[in-house]
């Protein structure tokens, strides 16, 4: 958090006719601020224009400024992501309010919270004439990408905010990059959004009671997948020996036979038309997998959303499809997918669950806006230089830089094994351990690969104490950070 000397710093104290309003602030609010509050106060505001107050006002307007962002709406969305440990990444944010305006709605980036190489930002979609988004009421943009001028990755979707019927959409997008990303201009670019609802369907598909009532769909004469040639991925000569499993794993789970084209509607609902509809082809087991076909049509603004198989007794436990064929029949076009359930026995423990996903509206328009990732790195850097081994490969830890957000590890590769071995598996190689012997949940996790280098980057569930981590473990390899 800036000292209140360093705040002053962000204003010229000289006369000027500005309206200040007062409002009294309660000792219940003024704890909320100090817990809630990301406290880095940018004065350079999208107007451009350089406070100018009379000191006695300057409490006042900070305090403002904090109150604002404290008192519901953006902070809640980072109290609903971090909880109480929203008070280590206090001083890490940054308040941005840069937008872009296209056709009538502006897309705004809010604020944001980072360190060297990780951060969360918050941007919002708001309709400039009043219209109300849809309540339960999704987006999904043809593009959207943020430049930030090197490898790394990341993810967006959007958050519940303060009201759910408003004009105004909040994201969260969280994100990681190889190089420094703190201090550096990002750039967020979109262009095009659909707003759309999930619907769930008025009746069930009970698949278990329809094949024990009709059991001639258990054991059906399969049909030659005439598309498996063409599906095959080719074999490359240059490619690893972990690239060339996953090649053979993939050819190998391609069906040689299918389920026969039915059409007979088997589950038709009888609202089709109310967009809340699927027509299932045919559903039995072939190769020793359970199949279905679905007719991909859409009635007005419905398509196929989510669907899998959901454990009756663990919520947790559910079966997607491992593969999925598009074909055509006779002038229509279906979607084959192949579930791994095995048979009626192992099937009478899953409901089938699907949603369907109608459309509300699309709105044409680019967007962008660049702004700076102006807020205090809180990142520690630990040199290591520590030999471990990581599937068979030999790595030299180079350095690990830890935040309250995240932990990156900077290794450089062993030129022998790389040149033996081009593949990297770092998945699970890396934990981080407190002094009280819990592990630190992972949110995100990626890597970035180079001949000489490999970077592993991971971003914490919730904020933690650097302080109280005692040790960060790479493939058994313990290096301790804090005794």
């Amino acid at each position: 958090m800036k000292k209140t000397d360093d705040l002053f710093d962000d204003f010229s104290l000289h006369d000027e006719d500005i309206n200040i309003h007062e409002e009294n602030i309660t000792e219940i609010e003024l704890e909320r601020i100090k817990k809630l509050t990301l406290s880095k106060i940018n004065s350079k505001k999208s107007t451009k224009k350089k406070f100018i107050i009379p000191l006695a006002a300057s409490f006042i307007l900070v305090l403002s400024f904090a109150a604002v962002f404290a008192q519901g709406g953006l902070s809640n969305i980072y109290y609903r992501l971090f909880g109480e440990n929203i008070k280590y990444v206090n001083d890490m944010g940054t308040v941005i309010d840069k937008s872009s305006t296209s056709n009538g709605v502006t897309l705004n980036v809010a604020n944001m919270v980072g360190d060297e190489n990780s951060f969360y930002i918050i941007f919002e979609v708001i309709k400039e004439n009043g219209e109300k988004f849809s309540e339960n009421g999704n987006i999904e943009f043809e593009n959207l990408n943020l430049d930030f001028g090197g490898s790394g990755g990341y993810t967006w979707y959007m958050t519940e905010d303060e009201d759910p019927v408003d004009n105004k959409a909040t994201f969260l997008l969280v994100g990681n990059t190889e190089r420094k990303s703190a201090g550096k201009k990002l750039t967020l670019r979109a262009n095009n959004f659909t707003e759309y609802t999930i619907e769930n369907p008025a009746a069930d598909f009970d698949t278990y009671g329809f094949l024990k009532r009709n059991a001639d769909y258990q054991n059906q004469v399969l049909v030659e997948n005439r598309y498996k040639e063409s599906m095959r991925i080719p074999k490359d000569p240059q490619a690893s020996e972990e690239e060339k499993q996953k090649i053979e794993f993939m050819n190998n789970i391609i069906p040689s036979q299918i389920l026969p084209y039915n059409n007979d509607d088997i589950y038709t609902e009888d609202n089709i038309e109310e967009n809340k509809g699927i027509i299932v082809d045919n559903i039995g087991f072939a190769e020793g997998k359970l199949c279905i076909r679905i007719l991909r049509e859409e009635y007005g603004n419905l398509s196929l959303g989510d669907f899998y198989f959901e454990n009756k007794v663990d919520a947790d436990d559910r079966k997607y499809n491992e593969y999925s064929i598009s074909e055509e029949y006779e002038g229509k076009q279906y979607d084959y997918f192949i579930f791994d359930i095995k048979n009626m026995e192992e099937l009478a423990n899953y409901d089938f669950v699907y949603h369907t996903i109608n459309k509300k509206a699309t709105t044409m328009g680019t967007w962008e806006v660049t702004f700076k990732a102006d807020y205090k790195n809180a990142t520690r850097t630990y040199n290591v230089n520590k030999i471990i081994e990581v599937e068979g490969k030999r790595y030299l830890i180079k350095e690990l830089k830890i935040s309250p957000i995240s932990l990156t590890v900077k290794l450089n590769n062993d030129i022998i094994d790389n040149i033996r071995n081009r593949g990297h598996n770092f998945y699970g190689a890396v934990s981080v351990v407190m002094k009280d012997g819990s592990t630190v949940e992972l949110s995100s996790w990626g890597t970035s690969t180079r001949p000489l280098t490999s970077t592993l980057n991971t971003i914490f569930q919730k904020p933690v104490d650097v302080n109280n981590i005692k040790s960060v473990i790479i493939s058994g390899t313990e290096v301790t950070i804090n005794k």
